[in-house]
């Protein structure tokens, strides 16, 4: 009777072993943040990749986690196994290790934080030991103000100048990356809703050229601060 209590206790176990195979065959070495890189700036949709070595890294999900006080609380969580929305596999890299990609489905909140990256092995949670600091700039530059424009004919020319976007909308100093310009005509009684972009400066000096910019009854221009995180005030397209 011993013997047979024995033997099938002895084929449960291996029974358990082989279902749970698979799960073991996904492998995680290590997982950590890749980008944005330790302290850097970035937008507040900004994409954030993860490295990951293993086996079998397609079949793993993964987990980014950011905090503000250095993780005795988590501030925002994105969990590949709640919504796999914005996940992907970026590219393959040298021998087993490859790229996951989370681009951020909602703008998160303006500060500091430090991110860190985890993947699921079928089995548990696997947490990386890297961890990156970041600064989330979500205040885009204030509006642009100053414009002028002079139109010359002879030349076919518009010149459109500015003065220079030095703090953000919460007052604050502000690094510009471009400005952007947009042109539109009124059609109708309503400027149209989303005007046409015409092009980009680094400096708060435009010149547009060609029949369009002159010949038109009525032109309206409109310049954008873009800053290095990627805001822009009043963009809603």
């Amino acid at each position: 009777m011993d013997v047979r209590r024995a033997f099938v206790s002895a084929a449960l176990m291996i029974l358990a072993a082989s279902s749970a195979a698979p799960a073991l065959a996904q492998s995680v070495e290590d997982v950590y943040p890749v980008e944005p890189k330790d302290g850097e700036t970035i937008g507040p949709r900004s994409a954030l990749r993860i490295g990951v070595r293993g086996t079998d890294v397609a079949a793993m999900k993964f987990r980014v986690e950011l905090s503000r006080d250095g993780f005795a609380t988590v501030a925002l969580t994105f969990d590949e196994s709640a919504d796999r929305n914005g996940w992907g596999l970026w590219a393959q890299a040298d021998g087993n290790e490859q790229t996951v990609v989370y681009q951020v489905q909602r703008p998160i909140p303006d500060g500091r934080y430090e991110w860190r990256a985890w993947a699921w092995n079928g089995l548990e949670w696997i947490l990386g030991k890297k961890r990156f600091g970041v600064r989330v700039d979500a205040v885009p530059p204030a509006e642009v103000t100053g414009i002028r424009m002079t139109a010359d004919k002879d030349t076919k020319k518009v010149v459109l100048d500015w003065d220079s976007v030095t703090t953000d909308l919460d007052g604050r100093a502000e690094r510009v990356a471009r400005y952007r310009i947009y042109r539109y005509a009124r059609g109708t009684a309503f400027p149209s809703a989303r005007p046409y972009e015409i092009g980009t400066t680094t400096v708060p000096h435009f010149e547009e050229s060609g029949d369009a910019a002159i010949e038109t009854p009525i032109l309206y221009y409109r310049v954008a601060a873009e800053d290095e995180a990627g805001n822009e005030a009043g963009r809603s397209y």
